[in-house]
């Protein structure tokens, strides 16, 4: 197999949530492009049916609009009941969807039980559900490869984001537990975007003075676009990372976090 056939998915199942939108978006349209069968997740099912019409259509690819909201434990049963029902396992599964918590400008002392609750069934309890029910058919039969979807939140405070980051700081643990205990079958990752704008659901800078500030802490200079994370997550699902396992890849254009 040469190099380049190595970074191809086809033949694979790839789960993605989040993906009617910003980066889970571009990551279901790269995976198509490289030859996988997609699995989109989004809790509006109009609009991801959309999208994934029109990927299907640019790639020749087979995508299939699934509704869920990973913050319910009923809606994340029945997606990877669903799932399987199609599908004897997948090989790839991407937890890109999050609960922000909506406590931006909130101090700290005042966030109420709720927002916690919310942020940690999105970004915690979710993905660690979908692991587990996806998880364990990969270790069963072909192996496979699990991407996390991290944020720099996670290993940096930012104010007024305490249980976003918080919860994504304990994603980033559970990552590293899940590499060690579904090895050597299943390779478990992180992967971290950095200021990412879209016009797909992302923000834009004119509308938000506090992320032009964060750019200028940028190394290369601009913000990034959901379509340079997709490649890296492109590479995490594929043979070419055969041997990456427990490991955190940074997107963020050099960003010292």
């Amino acid at each position: 197999m040469s190099v380049l056939d190595r970074f191809g998915l086809h033949g694979k199942v790839a789960v993605v949530t989040g993906a009617s939108k910003n980066i889970g978006l571009e990551i279901a349209r790269a995976f198509a492009e490289a030859g996988a069968t997609v699995v989109a997740v989004a809790r509006s099912a109009e609009l991801l049916e959309q999208r994934c019409a029109e990927i299907s259509e640019a790639t020749g690819a087979r995508v299939i609009p699934m509704t869920g909201d990973v913050t319910d434990r009923v809606s994340t049963d029945s997606l990877i009941d669903d799932v399987h029902g199609e599908f004897d396992q997948i090989d790839v599964l991407v937890n890109n969807a999050y609960a922000a918590g909506n406590t931006f400008g909130v101090p700290a002392f005042e966030i109420p039980d709720d927002d916690w609750e919310t942020t940690f069934a999105g970004n915690v309890l979710g993905p660690f559900r979908l692991c587990r029910g996806f998880g364990a058919k990969m270790i069963a039969g072909r192996g496979g490869s699990i991407i996390n979807v991290l944020s720099g939140s996670g290993f940096l405070p930012t104010p007024g984001v305490m249980p976003y980051g918080s919860t994504k700081a304990a994603l980033w643990m559970m990552t590293r537990y899940l590499a060690s205990e579904a090895a050597p079958l299943v390779r478990v990752n992180a992967l971290c975007p950095g200021i990412t704008m879209s016009d797909t659901g992302g923000p834009t800078l004119d509308t938000d003075d506090a992320i032009q500030k964060l750019v200028d802490l940028v190394p290369l200079g601009r913000p990034g676009h959901p379509t340079d994370v997709a490649p890296a997550a492109v590479y995490l699902a594929s043979d070419a990372a055969s041997y990456t396992n427990g490991a955190l890849l940074m997107v963020n254009g050099g960003r010292p976090w």
